[in-house]
């Protein structure tokens, strides 16, 4: 009787709570946590019996756009039988332009032979070990030879290298990045890479073994032990696990098993199948499970310079920092909102909780940067030499590499502090460099200079990450200025400006951007972008500039 009695008042309480339920409601967002899946996969025929020489061609290219899902089998169908063995085809990547499509000519059958030309609209090419090198838009050619092979054309002897449309690249490929730890150990360094989105994992995992690029190695260790090797199979990864079976003694020391750890999963984490590792060095097992977390730059501080001095601007009003009422292109330090520094009269001044911290004295109308250590970099002093301020022996300075490239006119430190963008010469461009340090992260040099290919000259840079920039351009003579955002080793898009930019600066994403110019009319401007829109910034400010 009482368990009946207890059912029937279960059912009636599960009765009165059902009539309670709404029977219809407004729909409502809710979010549903999901990973991403492995993207497009394109597949391709072999080759058709009776082809002409410029179809073969054709549907070659076609079966290298999909190459990475069957290891260019399909593609080695139409090479002759030795030239098939031999052929390394991701040596070299040329990407062209998905607007334009490949021309292929055929020249003239002489001796069961004949060349076919394929001329595309270069946009960028990726070597052996990932590292995309963008290219100037140029027409690219290549020429291939073909032979009759049982009665049919094959490709005999093709260099080693396949031409894939900006388009297919993104689709079979990544943008990944190997993580080094910083060589103070604080930071992990992203080294950009193109690999296969198909067993992405292992690829990062062979990329980090091999280590970072040249570039990087003033700047960054690589935590992952000498001569550790990977199993032929590769990262086996299963229900979202990911099985790490490297060959190699593991660290002795505590922090230096610590930094494996953080390499490895910020790296391997980035496969869209991988969300949780299990690491092994020799059959020894790897904690990954104790890792820092990774340090947080607060790069949306939004800093203003007016009448009343230099402040950080919310939505209605500006909290003051200085008194400088002649500062242009005011700043902070990306972890400490209270180290400020601007340009004035004479040079560069710094300033932290109303003291002053760092006077650079020269010219810097872009305005100074401001680093993670709390180095504040200022004017150039020479075409080869920037000055640096804020530790207690006042400013020195730092030597630039690639002088020939003109006189810098500006200088943004990249939140990690170990790139450097660079803007210089007459007409203005962006070079990347890499920030070598010393003890307390002072800045010793900057090296490895890369000029960033652009249509046009650039006005202002900033960083949105350590990854990522965005760069005022301007294109040509009356046309309007440009907004272009690029992720290091990636590729570019551009939006067009609503005025004439004489600086530009950005947050934490290219939707938050301030500019400062002028209107159609002549009219001095200071916009903020949120989302798409462009709006005026909510006091009155003669310049502004995020963080960093």
């Amino acid at each position: 009787m009482r368990r009946a009695l207890a059912l029937v008042t279960c059912a009636a309480l599960a009765l009165a709570g059902c009539a309670s339920l709404p029977t219809s409601s407004a729909p409502t967002t809710f979010d549903v946590s999901a990973r991403d899946g492995s993207g497009i996969q394109f597949s391709a025929e072999g080759p058709v019996d009776g082809s002409d020489a410029s179809t073969l061609v054709t549907d070659f290219l076609r079966a290298c756009a999909a190459g990475t899902q069957d290891d260019y089998a399909t593609a080695r169908l139409f090479l002759t039988a030795s030239s098939a063995r031999d052929w390394q085809p991701e040596t070299e990547i040329l990407v062209y332009d998905t607007d334009t499509a490949p021309s292929v000519n055929a020249g003239a059958e002489v001796a069961s032979q004949t060349d076919v030309n394929v001329s595309v609209l270069g946009v960028a090419s990726i070597d052996a070990t990932g590292v995309l090198t963008r290219s100037n838009g140029s027409t690219v050619s290549r020429t291939f030879t073909l032979v009759r092979e049982d009665g049919q054309w094959r490709i005999d002897a093709p260099e080693n290298m396949i031409l894939v449309s900006r388009a297919a690249l993104t689709a079979s490929y990544s943008l990944a990045n190997l993580y080094f730890p910083t060589t103070d150990g604080t930071d992990l360094v992203a080294d950009p890479r193109w690999y296969p989105s198909r067993r992405l994992a292992s690829h990062l995992l062979a990329g980090l073994i091999a280590g970072p690029r040249p570039s990087l190695a003033s700047a960054v260790s690589n935590a992952i032990p000498a001569g550790a090797t990977l199993p032929s199979h590769g990262v086996e990864v299963a229900d979202g696990v990911a099985n790490v079976e490297l060959t190699g003694p593991m660290p002795s020391s505590e922090g230096a098993r610590t930094s494996l750890a953080w390499q490895l999963t910020r790296t391997l984490k980035q496969a869209a199948d991988v969300a949780q590792l299990n690491v092994t060095l020799s059959g020894e097992a790897l904690d990954t499970e104790t890792i820092p977390p990774s340090p947080q730059y607060s790069l949306d501080t939004l800093v203003g310079a007016g009448a009343s001095g230099v402040g950080i601007v919310s939505s209605s009003a500006m909290a003051p920092r200085a008194s400088a009422t002649d500062a242009w292109a005011p700043t902070v330090s990306p972890v400490d909102s209270s180290l400020v520094a601007w340009t004035g009269a004479d040079g560069v001044y710094a300033e932290k909780d109303g003291t002053s911290v760092a006077f650079l004295p020269g010219q810097a109308p872009l305005g100074p940067s401001v680093d993670r250590y709390g180095w504040v970099w200022g004017p150039a002093t020479s075409a080869s030499w920037l000055s640096v301020g804020g530790g207690a022996d006042g400013a020195f300075s730092v030597g630039v590499e690639s002088d020939s490239a003109g006189d810098i006119r500006a200088v943004r430190i990249s939140p990690d502090g170990a790139r450097a963008l660079i803007i210089r010469g007459s007409m203005p461009s962006a070079w990347l460099g890499v920030v070598e340090r010393g003890l307390s992260g002072r800045p010793l040099a900057v090296r490895s200079l890369e000029q960033v290919a652009l249509d046009g000259s650039v006005i202002d840079a900033s960083w949105t990450s350590s990854t990522g920039v965005v760069l005022a351009v301007q294109t040509g003579t009356g046309e309007a200025d440009q907004l272009v955002t690029m992720p290091l080793g990636g590729l570019p898009s551009s939006v067009v400006l609503p005025i004439h930019v004489t600086s530009m600066s950005a947050g934490a994403s290219s939707a938050s951007v301030v500019i400062v110019g002028t209107d159609e009319a002549g009219k001095a401007q200071v916009l903020l972008r949120s989302g798409a829109l462009w709006q005026n910034a909510p006091v009155s400010l003669t310049s502004a500039r995020y963080a960093g």
